[in-house]
Order: C-alpha cells, then sequence, then structure tokens
C-alpha cells in the first residue's frame, strides 16, 4: 500500500504535527506498507525534501497561503498513492478564511479526482468553543459549513472521542465514522518519582491553556509547600505568536519555562516531574499531553472539560479534575495528590494497564484498517476499555452503532 499523508510535520510545534510524526513512522513499519509520502507546510530553513526513517517528506504548501488545496491536489495526482490520509486541525492551514478554505476543501478535490481519501478530523466546529480558541467567526463559519461535507463525501471519516462519532451520526446520518483514539506512546520512563515535588505544564500555550493558571496555584501552595517546583515546557501556539514571552513577564516564569522540548526529551521531561497538569480554558478535542503523561507514568490533573470527562471515560483512565481556569481549585487538587504518594500510584498503575491496549502498532494497525475498509474484528476486540456508562464503548469502531 502507498499512503499520502496530508498534514503539517515537525519541526513544527503543534500537536496535529506531532501526531503525524507519530503515525507514520509506525505506519511505515507495517510489512503491508510500501511507501509513505508526508504532504507538509513549508518552514523557512527546512528542505524541500525530507527522508526521516522511512517516512518521505515533501514540504509543498505554506500555512496562510490562498492556493494550498490546488497545490495539494496536483501533488497528490503526481504521487497517485492508493490512499491519502488528512490529518487535519481547523486552523492547520492558517487562520484567515481563504487559507483555511483552501486547505479544508483538499479533501473533497481528493475524492472527486478519485482518490480514497481518509480524513482524521480532531476537532469538531459544533461541538468545540470556538471563539475561546481563538477563532473568529468568519473562520468559524468557514469550518462549520466545509465539516459536513467532509463528513459525507470522503471515504472514511477518523475521530478520537466517542461523542464525536455519535454526534457525527445523529447529526448527519453518516455510516462512515470511525473512532480510533490519539494512543498511548512507547513507555519511556518508569514511576520512580523526583525528590522534590514538581508539577509540569507541557505543550502548545495560548489564551485557552494557560501555564500562568498553574503558576499562581503553585505561589499559593508554596505557603506550606515551600520547596514545590514548577516546570512550563512547550511553545507557542501557533495560533498566538509571542504568548509565552508575555506570559513569563505577566507570572515569572523565566525560571520555570525551559521553552520546547523535542521528542527525544521527553522521557527525561516527565521524569523530573511528581504530577501533570492540564490546565485546557477550552479544549480542542482529546488531549495527547494527558496520553504521553500517562505513557510516561505520571499522574494527571486536568481542567474538567466535557472533550476530556469523555476522552477519560473512553479510555478508562482515572484523572484528577479542577474547574477551569480557577487556580483555587486548582491548588486544592495540586495539594491533595502530592500529599498522597499511595494514590498516586494508584493512578500511575490503573493508567499504564489501561492503554496498554492502546499501543502504537495498534493504532497504525486502525488506521490501515480504516484505509483498506476493512473492519477487523479482532482488533477492536484487542483495544475495547473497560466498562463505561452501562456497556462496552468501542474503542476502534464504525458508524451506526450510536
Amino acid at each position: 500500500m502507498r499512503i499520502g499523508v496530508v498534514s503539517s510535520f515537525p519541526p513544527t510545534i503543534s500537536g496535529i504535527a506531532d501526531y503525524a510524526a507519530h503515525v507514520t513512522r509506525y505506519l511505515s513499519l507495517d510489512p503491508s506498507v510500501e511507501s509513505v509520502t508526508v504532504f507538509a507546510d513549508q518552514l523557512p530553513g527546512v528542505p524541500a525534501r525530507q527522508r526521516i526513517g522511512q517516512v518521505e517528506v515533501h514540504r509543498g504548501w505554506r500555512r496562510n497561503g490562498a492556493g494550498t488545496g490546488p497545490a495539494l491536489v496536483r501533488a497528490l495526482g503526481s504521487l497517485r498513492p492508493d490512499v491519502v490520509w488528512f490529518n487535519l486541525g481547523l486552523t492547520m492551514f492558517g487562520t484567515r478564511p481563504i487559507a483555511a478554505a483552501s486547505g479544508l476543501v483538499a479533501p473533497l478535490a481528493a475524492t472527486l479526482r478519485g482518490h480514497r481519501t481518509v480524513v482524521t478530523l480532531h476537532e469538531l466546529p459544533a461541538l468545540a468553543d470556538l471563539g475561546a480558541l481563538g477563532l473568529r467567526r468568519r473562520h468559524q463559519r468557514v469550518a462549520a459549513a466545509l465539516v459536513p461535507r467532509l463528513v459525507i463525501r470522503t471515504s472514511a471519516v477518523v475521530v478520537t472521542l466517542d461523542h464525536y462519532r455519535r454526534f457525527l451520526i445523529e447529526r448527519y446520518g453518516a455510516r462512515n465514522i470511525r473512532r480510533i483514539p490519539l494512543g498511548g506512546h512507547e513507555r519511556m520512563g518508569n514511576e520512580t518519582e523526583p525528590q522534590r515535588d514538581t508539577a509540569l505544564v507541557f505543550g502548545t500555550f495560548g489564551p485557552h491553556k494557560e501555564p500562568g493558571l498553574v503558576a499562581e496555584a503553585v505561589i499559593q501552595l508554596r505557603r506550606t509547600r515551600p520547596d514545590l517546583q514548577l516546570i512550563v515546557a512547550g511553545a507557542d501556539h501557533p495560533r498566538y505568536p509571542g504568548f509565552m514571552a508575555d506570559c513569563c513577564v505577566r507570572h515569572g516564569l523565566d525560571g520555570s519555562w525551559v521553552g520546547y522540548v523535542p521528542a527525544e526529551g521527553l522521557a527525561a521531561l516527565f521524569a523530573r516531574a511528581t504530577v501533570v497538569v492540564v490546565p485546557s480554558r477550552a479544549s480542542t478535542g482529546a488531549s495527547g499531553v494527558v496520553y504521553r503523561a500517562v505513557s510516561h507514568a505520571r499522574a494527571v490533573i486536568a481542567s474538567d472539560l466535557p472533550d476530556f470527562r469523555s476522552l477519560a471515560q473512553d479510555e478508562d483512565l482515572k484523572l484528577t479534575w479542577f474547574a477551569p481556569g480557577d487556580p483555587i481549585r486548582l491548588a486544592g487538587a495540586l495539594d491533595a495528590l502530592l500529599g498522597d504518594a499511595d494514590r498516586r500510584r494508584r493512578l500511575v498503575r490503573h493508567n499504564l494497564q489501561a492503554i496498554e491496549r492502546l499501543k502504537p502498532a495498534k493504532i497504525a494497525d486502525a488506521y490501515l484498517s480504516a484505509f483498506d475498509d476493512e473492519p477487523r474484528p479482532e482488533l477492536a476486540a484487542e483495544m475495547t476499555c473497560a466498562p463505561a456508562a452501562g456497556g462496552l464503548l468501542p474503542v476502534f469502531s464504525r458508524g451506526g452503532e450510536a
């Protein structure tokens, strides 16, 4: 099988790019896969063509460029892959409406040109708080108009949360919806914690995910926990350039912010943490940070948002919750978890066991099944989570089961 992939890709700093790199690596290792070619975003100083492991990367479109859609269709026509996987975030192609529309139309154009197209939607406009995520009304209207057409026209649509799957089936009567979780990572760390209590905040940041909230909670706790340390690892979200520089000034983070940490440095980073905090004020679908923290044997405190609750239910994960945007509630949750080492160990061991079925190779298998359009009952059985809401929730499932 020859696979074409449309996605942003490292060294672009975004969850979408990291996910593409993670999944394509494991796709390329499958014996049934002849080649994986990623059509990625152009970056200053980065070659137009690269080979990363067994993955070919062709950088042929530019974020916020108006001609992204036609450029992608031409490139796909030249490669003629057996299947095209579009790994999409709503602002992956840019924040200008014309750029976003040009990119988001590409899956429809590819389908009309005869390609088998599989689209992963990491966000759904109807369920996301797009205003809180910094999207203007014009951008929201573009996304809301195009997403139903993606659902109806493309060969298969993948979502990462089960309530997204149910929504698309019920709203549009779609029969081509599958849920494939973001999935775990190879276990890179162990359960040994650092000697000094440390809260880690990790990811890409903006007003919707504010490290300063955790800094406020840590300042409160230092009255009784003077040695409590804060580590902020990550960079500005692409929508918010300069955000972290401003955050450092407002919250005095200079000593805590370690900047962007590449994938090869994450095991050492998580080893420095006692707990991981996900302080989102609004969600953008499933949280890759939660999966990474759990895979690296760390307990997680997360904002009590519907998408995160759905993630925890879908995967049978046990997280500690606090009210979004409330530093006092966060301080209380953090204090309680730091004060109970036995509870942290129970949470870590439960979550490691829960995501054992979601190893990267299993996620790649799920995508290959979607690419082949061949349901694999044995895969669904292996990836089924623990009982929830009165029954078994399918982790890998097709439309029509809601």
